[in-house]
């Protein structure tokens, strides 16, 4: 897992979470689990998984991914129980979350730096992307 349930603090108050959660750090870890699972699926027709799981936790390019994670991670524990917390706006970040990983998956945006996926010959599997752009119609 490459977030610990007290590395929370960036998107919720410790105290707060704890109501949330009743002082239980499983709930945390449990639903950390699942918001990694769910961030990775995103991740896993384009990099690979394996060797993102193996980065140093604290690595710079984890950030990005890890600030996402922790975020759904609230949205899934929010399920459970809601307490004072601005609940619009953990369901307005949990949704652009979701659309920008899903815009990694369609290939629209590129995570620099984390490793692609490759076959066992170390060549790239995540293909070109080829189309046109729409057509336009400039008669007037």
């Amino acid at each position: 897992m490459l977030i610990t349930p007290t590395e929370m603090t960036s998107v919720v108050d410790a105290y707060k979470l704890d109501q949330m959660t009743d002082n239980t750090p499983a709930i945390t870890a449990t639903c950390l689990r699942a918001a990694e699972a769910r961030v990775m699926s995103f991740l896993a027709s384009r990099y690979d998984i394996e060797a993102i799981s193996h980065m140093p936790a604290d690595s710079p390019l984890l950030a990005d991914l890890k600030e996402m994670t922790k975020d759904i991670a609230l949205y899934l524990i929010m399920r459970r129980h809601n307490v004072d917390i601005a609940y619009s706006r953990v369901v307005e970040s949990y949704k652009l979350h979701t659309e920008y990983l899903s815009q990694v998956a369609r290939g629209e945006i590129r995570l620099p730096g984390l490793p692609l996926k490759t076959n066992d010959q170390g060549d790239i599997t995540t293909h070109l992307l080829m189309g046109s752009r729409p057509k336009r119609d400039f008669n007037f």
